[in-house]
């Protein structure tokens, strides 16, 4: 099939974004390749859905009466763009917005690179000056560093396309292979860690995730929107992320369990009470969580289009 052919669904979960919709949705419309926009507003009760109404009538719009998260309400999205017959999916933030031929490149570049499960543009800021903070941590991160790419950096001799660990799920593109092999997002996750966790799961596959230096996608992420209670990165959320990655073994949650229960008796017995109490509650936490984080891994192992 020739790469003017293919399918786009791209994916934008809104939330109380309306500052950010005309940039966002107006860059997908001047796509060079055309694209089917889906959005899922999670229930933003501010004008939004409204506002996309009246100025992107061409979007297929998703009413969600709860706000479901990141993960839950792309999953929506997700099903009905396979369910479309779509070729790729494209994950963008509602406060992210893309090049004319950003789309056009990325799918040319997997075309080419067919191993990679995702792929994923730098993410710049809103004045396109420089690389945001979070992309840079990610990638001198010692677990994800890529040093063939420092080199080639450094040489001049930038590829197209660098297998990396992590990648920000702001800009993500997904081929149709991805979401019949790894599935979606898993709900055990509701705002953060849920991206973190599908990477591993890509990995996991037998599938790249790559990152495209010379693709930009702008994420305007310094302009932040309320979020309600349970939408930040946590301890509980990072314990979830340890026990359910399934590129650790089958023994991983029992590990855990045994680790935090041995840790809190050697602190309560010297008398650190502070560190005493957040071991102990690890450990109940992984305790009262077994049988779902036990689930999610042996789902998360079956090839599928899982909790889609």
């Amino acid at each position: 099939m020739e790469q003017g052919k293919k399918k786009i669904s791209v994916i934008v979960v809104t939330f109380k974004g309306k500052h950010w919709y005309d940039q966002c949705f107006t860059s997908l419309r001047n796509s060079a390749l055309p694209v089917q926009t889906i959005v899922v507003d999670n229930a933003s009760n501010d004008g939004s859905v409204e506002y996309i109404k009246e100025r992107f009538p061409e979007i297929h719009l998703v009413e969600s009466k709860d706000n479901l998260g990141f993960g839950q309400a792309n999953n929506l999205a997700m099903r009905y763009a396979l369910d479309q017959g779509c070729d790729y999916m494209f994950l963008l933030n509602q406060d992210a917005w893309v090049e004319t031929d950003t789309l056009e490149k990325l799918v040319g570049i997997h075309n080419r690179h067919p191993e990679y499960g995702i792929l994923g543009p730098v993410q710049v800021n809103a004045e396109k000056t420089k690389v945001l903070d979070g992309v840079i941590q990610f990638l001198i991160n010692p677990d994800n560093v890529n040093r063939q790419m420092f080199s080639d950096f450094m040489m001049g001799t930038i590829d197209e396309v660098y297998p990396v660990a992590e990648i920000n799920a702001a800009a993500w593109l997904i081929p149709r292979n991805t979401l019949e092999t790894v599935g979606g997002f898993d709900p055990i996750f509701l705002h953060y860690g849920e991206d973190w966790n599908y990477l591993s799961r890509v990995l996991y596959h037998g599938m790249k995730v790559g990152l495209t230096p010379h693709i930009q996608v702008v994420h305007d992420c310094l302009e932040q929107v309320d979020r309600p209670k349970g939408y930040e990165m946590d301890f509980d959320k990072w314990l979830l992320l340890r026990a359910t990655d399934i590129l650790y073994p089958d023994t991983q949650v029992e590990d855990m369990i045994r680790q935090y229960r041995r840790t809190a008796i050697m602190k309560l017995l010297t008398f650190h009470k502070a560190t005493f109490k957040e071991n102990w509650e690890a450990y109940r936490f992984l305790k009262r969580n077994r049988t779902c984080i036990e689930y999610s891994r042996n789902k998360n192992k079956t090839v599928g289009a899982n909790w889609l």
